[in-house]
């Protein structure tokens, strides 16, 4: 028990002295060696309604921690690394826990650069080549979930193996993964169909992207006990445009099938802008037409988010937001639910 309590206080102590810089802070360097520590929390203090035909049916407030994620990052030399990241939720009950505060396992992969940047291979729990890359170019997860990540037409993390690189002086950028299809928070580690999964990116001119999407497969619910699952096809294109930080707008355009149940498609329009002593402003739109497999509309899905933010110093922003939500499905099932979530949104970066 010593041993444990000052091998923690050496942790601790070094970690206080250790440099600070974006992405976190150097716990140990030895050479090429090097072991980062980065953590990220949403902490968000929020009024929530739900309506169904105009009747009130839900309604809360207080501060919800959204996310608390703790990651250690360790190169091994300059081409070969690894990453742990933990992730804690609300609102998911754990198994026989009754408890609505649940950390688990968010990426733990192997990476290594096979040939430099043009071709990287990582191994294990990682990012799905979508979510994550558009989050950061809307910057506000912390606010509002991006659409497909919104909608669980994909994960933002999964079972697998992957290779990715920059090719062509980075003008050209591409990730394919091939995983369980089950996404994190699932322990499935085999199926009887692996789900393919890649981006293509294309960059012509400074601060254009232009990005396409697919996926294929079966979400991890082919197996041999349950053979017979429909298959899923996902498909997403996106242009943005922006200066640095100063500003960027986008506009996606997604379809997603699963045979012989439903089509969706629809899309999105979002900008950010930063005004200068860190303060900025962020609006985003989407729309989704639910289709059975006739194509016959079943309902429409819509969202609207809007906010202003302030950075009061790096790693630490507050906004004041809005979020809406609308599910018509008068065709369907007779009802229109409503949303709404409003209040301060926090993000804490190290």
């Amino acid at each position: 028990m010593k041993n444990l309590i000052r091998a923690t206080v050496a942790v601790l102590a070094v970690a206080i002295a250790a440099p600070a810089f974006a992405g976190g802070i150097t716990v140990a360097e030895d050479g090429d060696k090097k072991l980062k520590f980065e953590s990220l929390f949403f902490l968000n203090t929020t009024a929530n309604t739900t309506k169904v035909n105009g009747a009130k049916t839900a309604e809360s407030t207080g501060l919800a921690v959204d996310r608390a994620y703790f990651t250690l990052k360790y190169s091994f030399d300059k081409n070969w690394s690894m990453r742990f990241t933990t992730d804690m939720e609300s609102n998911q009950v754990g198994s026989g826990l009754g408890k609505t505060q649940n950390i688990y396992l968010k990426y733990a992969y192997l990476q290594g650069k096979l040939a430099g940047d043009a071709a990287v291979l990582r191994l294990g729990q990682s990012h799905t080549p979508w979510i994550d890359y558009e989050q950061h170019l809307w910057g506000h997860r912390y606010v509002a979930k991006v659409t497909s990540d919104y909608y669980k037409f994909d994960d933002s993390s999964d079972l697998g193996i992957g290779l990715k690189g920059d090719v062509a002086d980075g003008m050209v950028k591409y990730w394919v993964t091939e995983t369980t299809g089950a996404g994190y928070g699932n322990k499935a580690g085999s199926t009887k169909g692996q789900d393919l999964n890649v981006r293509l990116g294309v960059y012509p001119i400074e601060g254009l992207t232009l990005d396409a999407q697919f996926r294929d497969g079966y979400r991890g619910k082919k197996t041999f006990a349950a053979p017979n699952q429909n298959k899923e096809t996902l498909n997403q294109f996106m242009a943005t445009y922006g200066m640095g930080k100063t500003f960027r707008v986008g506009a996606n355009y997604l379809t997603r099938k699963i045979a012989n149940t439903s089509k969706d498609d629809g899309y999105s329009v979002w900008a950010t802008g930063n005004f200068g002593s860190g303060f900025g402003a962020f609006a985003r739109y989407d729309a989704i037409n639910n289709k059975n497999s006739a194509g016959t509309k079943l309902g429409k899905s819509t969202r609207t988010v809007a906010g202003v933010e302030y950075s009061v110093i790096k790693g630490v922003t507050f906004s004041l937001a809005l979020e809406e939500g609308k599910v018509d499905n008068t065709a369907s099932a007779g009802n229109v639910t409503k949303t709404s979530r409003m209040g301060l949104f926090t993000q804490v970066k190290l």
